[in-house]
């Protein structure tokens, strides 16, 4: 290809990038709707069908749902290029103005600050009351209800109002994240007098006019909605932090990966998300643009089915995980933008190490194939999913089989093209092994322990039930963060690396991109951009 078809085709690319951009209005991209502070605009994969807390749709949620919900706690906001995340004593109020443990920690008693949300309407304890139960009540993904469950919470009674202002969440087994969960939007504080006014018999929680509509007593509202186009925001001028810098926000769908990109590198948009690896690297020298890595704690993941012979024997797990060369498969499929897994806790987290991390050894794969009467090795199938791990799922499957073949362990790809096919698949036990990513929702190794590991963990769709793991979870979910906790984790890190049951890839990275001139970005704890925190250019 000559030098000008190149540049024929960067124009095109461009032109094409640009237009996407305008058929949503973006020729008012960086003007202030309010006319009173600064715009943000944000080209992201995808654009919510529902803002619903409880109509959860994975990273289009927690990119922007974190922004609107306002919450009664929140992690304390980290220092400007922190490297771990925080742990879960590190919270503070939010819309609670103080909190105390009582019982043992089977009564958080709360009092509610002076907030208002965007109708003018102040926060009551009726309204967490009414928003709790609908958390408890709910038609939608139930997840809030799940947290309770991890937090010990006493799901059945989970609340007692005193008067207004105060009032009592219910603990039947207190636990390190009992308070931190709250600080979740899945944990969202509704304005339950203008929600009501929107409820029917048939919806008595407001879940059509709440799917279309913001009511919370957050720092941002929603100005205009189309579904799964743009979605509007304006900061809520009843915020009792104050006003932002930044009082506008647009986010626009821009599918296509190469349109962000060249979006982002003309300076068209504030912030781009969702960027492939690969196109990481060509932002570096960007002269309009930066890459800001947010502290999230994914791990890519090989998961065996543990009822699919030959994957119930330890010893074939193992070999598999001596066989795979992690650096390889970082240099590649993520062109360095992640870090291979030592072991089962990702690195975000800070926790301790296992004592023997995770190396390569095709001897050591062999030697453990023959112990469990496999020296030739044995045929798999490994499926994938683009939507489930990310566009390089395909680069990380081939390298895998090429690897594998190494001690005689032969590869058979399958690509499941439809997300919710391949969602189905795995819940049903049809296939052998998958590629998966492994993201929990409450940034924790205990929590993440719960739901991946733990027998009948919402996730753990391996099969697996420990009951050495089970307590050591549970254990380490009973201790507050500090030495006796950081023991516990080394502990279960190490048993699970003996006893493998999954096998974990990549500790994945993920990364914004920045408008330079754009400032005041930290990485928070949902593995979000906090627009509050945000100076535009």
């Amino acid at each position: 290809m000559g030098i000008r078809s190149v540049q024929v085709r960067a124009v095109a690319v461009l032109t094409v990038a640009s237009a996407a951009l305008a058929a949503c209005g973006a020729d008012d991209a960086g003007k202030s709707d309010a006319g009173t502070g600064q715009a943000l605009t944000i080209a992201a994969p995808g654009v919510l069908s529902s803002l619903d807390s409880e109509r959860y749709q994975g990273f289009i949620s927690i990119d922007l749902l974190p922004n609107t919900a306002g919450t009664l706690v929140r992690f304390k906001k980290p220092e400007a290029g922190a490297t771990k995340l925080q742990t879960p004593d590190q919270i503070e109020p939010e819309l609670a103005a103080s909190w105390k443990l009582d019982d043992g920690g089977r009564k958080m008693s709360f009092t509610l600050r002076e907030a208002k949300s965007q109708f003018g309407n102040p926060i009551t304890s009726q309204d967490v009351k009414w928003s709790v139960d609908r958390m408890v009540n709910s038609t939608g993904v139930p997840i809030a209800k799940i947290l309770m469950g991890v937090g010990g919470w006493d799901i059945a009674n989970p609340i007692t109002v005193t008067d207004d202002k105060k009032f009592t969440i219910n603990v039947a087994k207190p636990n390190a994240v009992s308070v931190s969960i709250l600080s979740t939007f899945f944990m969202t504080i509704y304005d339950s007098v203008e929600a009501k006014k929107h409820a029917t018999t048939d919806d008595p929680y407001a879940y059509k006019w709440l799917g279309e509509n913001t009511a919370t007593f957050g720092a941002y509202q929603v100005r205009s909605f189309d579904p799964g186009k743009e979605v509007r925001l304006t900061a809520n001028e009843n915020y009792f932090r104050g006003k932002p810098k930044v009082t506008d926000v647009v986010v626009r769908a821009v599918p296509d990966t190469s349109n962000r990109l060249q979006l982002a590198q003309s300076g068209q948009v504030d912030v781009a998300t969702a960027m492939t690896f690969d196109q990481l690297s060509s932002l570096e020298e960007s002269d309009q643009a930066r890459l800001e890595r947010v502290l999230y704690p994914n791990i890519d993941v090989l998961v065996p089915n543990l009822k699919a012979k030959p994957f119930d024997d330890k010893r074939v797990r193992e070999a598999i995980s001596y066989a795979v060369d992690r650096k390889a498969i970082v240099d590649s499929a993520y062109q360095g933008y992640s870090v291979p897994s030592n072991d089962f806790i990702h690195d975000d987290f800070g926790a301790p190490a296992a004592s023997q991390p995770f190396a390569q050894n095709l001897d050591r794969a062999k030697q453990l194939l023959a112990e469990a009467g496999l020296p030739n090795g044995f045929p798999m199938e490994l499926a994938y999913n683009a939507a489930n791990v990310g566009a390089h799922s395909e680069q990380v499957a081939v390298l895998l089989r090429s690897q594998l073949a190494k001690v005689g362990i032969q590869v058979k790809l399958n690509n499941v093209a439809s997300g919710a096919d391949f969602d189905t698949a795995k819940r049903e036990g049809k296939l052998q092994s998958w590629l998966a990513t492994s993201t929990p929702l409450v940034p924790d190794p205990a929590y993440y322990l719960q739901v991946f590991y733990s027998t009948g963990g919402l996730t753990n769709l391996q099969n697996y039930s420990s009951p050495t793991l089970d307590d050591l979870s549970r254990r380490i979910l009973e201790t507050q963060p500090g030495p006796d906790r950081n023991a516990l984790i080394k502990q279960v890190n190490d048993f699970l690396v003996g006893d493998m049951p999954a096998i974990p890839l990549v500790d994945s990275q993920k990364y914004y991109v920045f408008k330079k001139g754009v400032t005041g970005f930290v990485s928070r704890s949902q593995g979000h951009v906090n627009y509050y925190d945000i100076s535009g250019s």
